[in-house]
Formats: structure tokens, sequence, C-alpha cells
């Protein structure tokens, strides 16, 4: 488990308190890439130097400089006392020093006579990144209106698409798969939301806010992905570098459960209480899916049946498509399949009905499904695609020629804005993740039919030769990697003789 590293972020508001600031984090970061959020950051030594004011608690006064300095950083708003002597000209100055790093943000402040009073900061709660994600932040947030005659902007390329939003207009969008936002910053607008009413001081909304961290904070297992979807990572025996499958809810009052796989029983416990709040709702499951056959894609379901029969008396049918039913016959029972055509008829909360389509989608596994909602245009790829790294096809089961046809008919779905994996976390712009999956094994076959050229013969060879700066206790998979794209090539080779 990763240790949270102290972190900092600044909800900021309008000066009229009706809007809040939320940008686009920069889909090629690493973290939450094409998510939305607030401007922030992991805490640097010289936060703990700079002149903050009328606040005693020494962390606090750190966690609050780098709250400021991150916004200036981000999108130039720069949260400090004595900034009206400032001239427009001279906020690019002490911007260029903060970003080259001329400077630290300590020195910036008192060569400028700047201070950060602690009282215009309001703390708004905290929150640690759950221990399912490989990177972890225990973040502390707060909340300030934006300054007089200061107008947020892209000032380096973190954020983009930098805006003040209602709370309620943040909430619809998020609703309908228009964004992706993180937990936190969900909890956030939403509770804004709530208590949206420009009589309402700052200090009374970061109390609300506050409240609410403390009752939500280590508590997260699922992340909200639109108003249709819950993803549920699960710890299981997966392929490193990833330590957990995710699974998927589909729907509200009408639901299906897509590779509830973990065998843990303190994951499964996790999962039983997300659909025990669903069912107290009116939901009913109409079946749990696994969407091929490989070990960290089941294992879990028939202990998610027997469950809902138990405590909810549903009898719900474990299916899965008929390739795999067959290949994992006698390890999991099945009571149907699924396949290409079929639509699962579903509900959200609101008892609104959706349709979920199921692709038969082959290459990584031979029965391999994705699933689609048309009208969000979300897809989830399970292990065709995944938010970082590549995916492994491993012959005979898998197969690279069916790989590549699935990527190609999965990127020109109409309407298609968003995916998830497997593993990892969403993507907000699909199509150019699946184009990066499609060049990623067009130039590893270029490097292959090289290596064949200057005289390699067997996979292990040519695994050698371009795999060069890979962990060695992965070079087995590299292997197995490679010979999927020998096979593509000899069956391309036979194609074109055959034509010709």
């Amino acid at each position: 488990m990763t240790t949270p590293l102290d972190a900092a972020s600044l909800i900021l508001i309008s000066r009229d308190r009706r809007d809040v600031l939320w940008a686009q984090r920069n889909p090629a970061i690493s973290f939450l890439g094409g998510y939305h959020s607030f401007s922030g950051g992991k805490l640097e030594p010289d936060d703990s130097r700079c002149d903050v004011r009328n606040e005693h608690d020494a962390e606090m006064r750190g966690l609050k400089a780098c709250a400021v300095r991150e916004t200036f950083e981000e999108i130039g708003v720069l949260l400090v006392r004595n900034g009206e002597k400032l001239t427009k000209g001279q906020f690019p100055l002490l911007h260029d020093d903060l970003v080259s790093g001329r400077e630290p943000f300590s020195k910036i402040l008192e060569h400028w006579g700047l201070w950060i009073d602690g009282r215009d900061l309001e703390y708004a709660g905290c929150w640690t990144t759950p221990e399912f994600s490989p990177v972890r932040f225990k973040t502390r947030f707060f909340i300030s209106t934006v300054p007089e005659k200061q107008e947020p902007y892209a000032a380096i390329g973190e954020l983009r698409n930098i805006e003040f939003v209602e709370p309620s207009a943040a909430v619809r969008r998020w609703s309908s798969s228009e964004v992706l936002v993180a937990p936190p910053v969900l909890f956030s607008v939403r509770a804004l939301n709530e208590f949206a009413n420009p009589s309402i001081s700052v200090a009374k909304s970061s109390q609300k806010l506050r409240a609410h961290s403390a009752r939500m904070d280590g508590k997260i297992h699922h992340i909200e992905l639109n108003s249709r979807l819950s993803c549920i990572p699960l710890r299981t025996k997966t392929l490193p570098p990833a330590t957990h499958t995710n699974c998927f809810i589909v729907g509200s009052r009408r639901f299906v459960v897509i590779d509830p796989a973990s065998r843990e029983v303190s994951e499964q416990e996790k999962l039983f209480g997300l659909v025990d709040d669903l069912v107290g709702k009116g939901g009913v499951c109409d079946a749990i899916i696994v969407s091929h056959l490989h070990r960290d894609h089941f294992g879990g379901e028939s202990v998610l049946k027997a469950y809902l029969r138990s405590r909810h008396e549903m009898e719900v049918p474990v299916v899965a498509h008929p390739l795999t039913v067959e290949s994992l016959k006698g390890e999991t029972e099945f009571h149907g399949t699924v396949g290409e055509g079929d639509t699962y008829k579903l509900k959200d909360s609101e008892g609104l009905p959706f349709g979920l389509e199921v692709l038969h989608t082959p290459g990584h596994a031979r029965g391999h499904l994705s699933f689609f909602d048309p009208e969000f245009g979300f897809l989830l790829t399970m292990d065709n695609v995944l938010s970082h790294g590549s995916v492994l096809i491993d012959p005979p089961e898998g197969n690279m020629e069916d790989y590549l046809a699935s990527l190609r008919r999965m990127r020109e779905l109409e309407g298609l804005r968003s995916l998830c994996g497997s593993h990892g976390t969403a993507v907000s712009d699909a199509k150019a993740k699946i184009d990066e999956y499609i060049e990623h094994r067009l130039e590893r076959e270029r490097q292959v039919a090289k290596a064949l050229e200057s005289g390699a013969r067997s996979a292990e060879e040519i695994a050698g030769r371009i795999y060069t700066d890979l962990d060695p206790g992965l070079m087995p998979l590299a292997v197995r990697s490679v010979a999927a794209h020998l096979e593509r090539l000899e069956q391309t080779s036979s194609d074109r003789s055959a034509a010709g």
C-alpha cells in the first residue's frame, strides 16, 4: 500500500459566491489526467517557509501556502495580502520567477512585500486517495473567493478549460457523462449545490464541507463515473503492475454487475455494501457478467450470486460469452450466455430506462466482451484498453489481428466519448486513447519486423532486442507479446501471397 503524500487544494468561489472554479487536468498527467478538478498539488519543503499570518497551526500554515502557491502556478490567481499594489504587468513576472524556479515562493513573497492571511482560506476538509490507487495523496481542501481584479487563466499546461460553473451545472455535466470527476471534487460540488446561496458565507460553506469529508474520508471504495456507472476496484491476483480489477455496476433501479472477480472476503464485502445500498433503494440486479476467462476476471461471481439469493431473495444469472462459458466449464457455474447484439434494458436512480450494448471484442481473449452506453458515449473496454500501460496478447487465446480489429471497431463507435478499462482509471478522450493503443501495436510490429530483417529468429531473441529497458521479471510476458506479433506478420504475409 502506497503512503499518501501531503497535498493541498483550493476551492475558488466567484466573488458573488454563485459559481465554483474548476478545470480539466491535462490528459497527459499520470494521476487523474483528463478529470475535472480544483487547483492544487503536493506539499513542497519551501511551503513551510512562506509568510502565513493569522494561522496558529504550523502544519496548516504550510498547507495553506501550498494551496496558494499551486493556485498561482496553475491558474495565475494570487491569494495574498498587499497584492493590490502589484501592477497588471508585474503578475507575470512573479509567475515566471515561480515556474522557472529562479526563486522559491517564500522568497518571491518576501521580495515583493506580500504575505498570506490564513483567515482568507477556510479549511474545507481532508480527503485521502483510496488504497487501490497506485498514487495517493492526503489532500487538505480550502475554500476562498477570487480576489478583486484577478481573473484565472491556464497559466501552465497542467489545467485547461478553466471556468466558473454553477454547482448544479457541474453536477449535471458529471451526471450525463460530459466530464470525469474524482470523488472529493464530486462530493464538494454536490455539497455546494445543496446549500448554494449567495447569502451563505464562505465560512459556513467550509463548515459543511468539513463535516462531509469527516464522514466520508477513508470510506470511499468506489468511483461514480457518471449517474449510471460505478467502478469498484477489487484486489485480485492480476498481472503487475496492476493490483486490482475494476468491477462495474451499471444502472441503479435495474442494474448489472460486471466482473465481481475478487476472491478476498474483505473485498467482496465492499461490493456487497454497494449492492445493498442499491437494493435498499428499490434496485433489482438483472445479471452478473464475466467479461472473459482470465483469472483476475472471475472467482467472486458465485459468491455474489449466493449473497443476492440469501440476503435479498434474488435469483440472478451468471453469464458470459459462449466461448468463455466453454473455457471455464468446471471452474465456475454459468446460467446463460450473452454476446454480440445483446442489450440490457436498465434503469438509473430516477427509474429512467437506458440501454447497455454488449460487444464481442476478441483479441485479448476469444470470448472477450466490452460494454457500451450509446446515449452517454461511455465504453467499458475491460482488458482491451487501459488508462496506463499496454495489454498482453498471448496466443493461442490471444490474437493480434483480432485485437487490432476490435480496437478499430471500438474507435468507430458513434458518439464515443469516454472509456474505462478493467485496471486503472477512466479516460476522458476515448478515441485518442484507442488511437494511442493502435499506434503502439503497429510501432511494436515494425520493431519486430526490423529485428527479423536484421537476423533475429526466435521470439526470445527479438524481445531481448526491442524491450531493452524492461524489468527482467516481465520479459516472459514480452516474449509472448512478440509471439503474437510474429503470428500476425506470418498471417498477413500468407494473405498477401494468396492474393498475389
